[in-house]
């Protein structure tokens, strides 16, 4: 009966140390409206789907004269947290996901 109590603690303590982490990487990832609470899911793809367009954004930004400075610029949003200049939901982007034939409706 201990261990089952025990087990059953440390289970609780593992879920809402996921939970915390998910809660903290919903913050960093931009949607509209921007109090939209997205799935584990959700989350995750969308993530996904964010930081392949930062890349996209970067590797566009290397191209240019001026790419030290605006990629300096654009990796200054990992520093400032929860704060993004523009919280719309990235399915405007099309930027695909890594792997084979992932698609986000």
């Amino acid at each position: 009966m201990t261990r089952k109590i025990f087990t059953n603690t440390r289970e609780r303590c593992r879920q809402q140390n996921v939970n915390s982490a998910f809660a903290k990487l919903r913050k960093l990832i931009p949607t509209h409206p921007p109090d939209k609470k997205l799935s584990k899911n959700e989350t995750l793809r969308l993530a996904m789907r964010y930081i392949n367009f930062l890349v996209k954004v970067l590797r566009e930004q290397s191209l240019q004269p001026t790419a030290v400075a605006a990629q300096g610029n654009i990796l200054g949003l990992f520093h400032q947290g929860p704060h993004l200049p523009d919280r719309t939901l990235l399915s405007d982007y099309q930027v695909p996901l890594p792997g084979p034939s992932h698609h986000i409706p």
